[in-house]
């Protein structure tokens, strides 16, 4: 196989393998476990992904472009990734975010939005199922909420004051200034307010939603 064809994780999963083979003894054995399990799982992942995509559209067949509608390039690229990402998604929530995706695209054909689409598509794979969650419950106030009030049970609230910060960080949140405190032990950051941005609601309805 030609080196300047193989894909970045190609290249990535080729130095681990030779990694793992120089482990004395155990190394072969090691990289035969790893990998052979890997690929299974990521063909069955990718499998499963389109037979249960095949079954949902039929049921909304009605809704989708042609794909001569499409721009093609795009397009392809676009399925491209999108593949990859599925193969390497262990959660069966996210897979089901990742079919929302699917079936938006073939909805409104890729045009001259595509940077923003593929931005879309990199940032789900990349996004925590939390921040998914957090994301879809801002989308339902009215008003910015308090990061201080806002929990999930079996969530420690600074794994929520994390996911706030990626999700600002990705533009799909605004955050106002709730009050300022003085104090040794006193964390501003929960007085924080938030509240979903015009672009993460866009997100939201694109990718979270079928």
């Amino acid at each position: 196989m030609n080196e300047d064809k193989l894909s970045t994780t190609e290249k990535r999963d080729l130095i681990i393998q030779a990694g793992m083979q120089a482990i004395p003894c155990i190394g072969g054995s090691l990289s035969t476990l790893y990998f052979g399990v890997k690929q299974v799982k990521r063909f069955k992942r990718l499998e499963s992904f389109y037979a249960e995509l095949a079954s949902e559209m039929k049921e909304i067949r009605n809704q989708f472009t042609s794909v001569d509608e499409q721009n093609r390039d795009a397009l392809v690229a676009i399925l491209e990734e999108l593949n990859e990402r599925v193969e390497g998604e262990p959660t069966e929530e996210k897979r089901q975010f990742f079919k929302n995706y699917f079936k938006n695209t073939m909805r409104k054909p890729v045009t001259t939005d595509f940077d923003k689409r593929k931005y879309f598509l990199q940032t789900l794979a990349d996004m925590s199922f939390l921040e998914c969650e957090l994301l879809a419950f801002l989308s339902v106030k009215e008003e910015p909420v308090f990061v201080g009030k806002i929990q999930k049970p079996g969530a420690d609230q600074y794994a929520i004051v994390g996911a706030v910060g990626r999700l600002k960080s990705y533009g799909f949140i605004m955050s106002f200034q709730g009050g300022f405190t003085v104090g040794e032990d006193q964390d501003n950051t929960l007085q924080e307010r938030v509240k979903i941005s015009g672009f993460g609601r866009e997100f939201k309805e694109f990718c979270l939603q079928a």
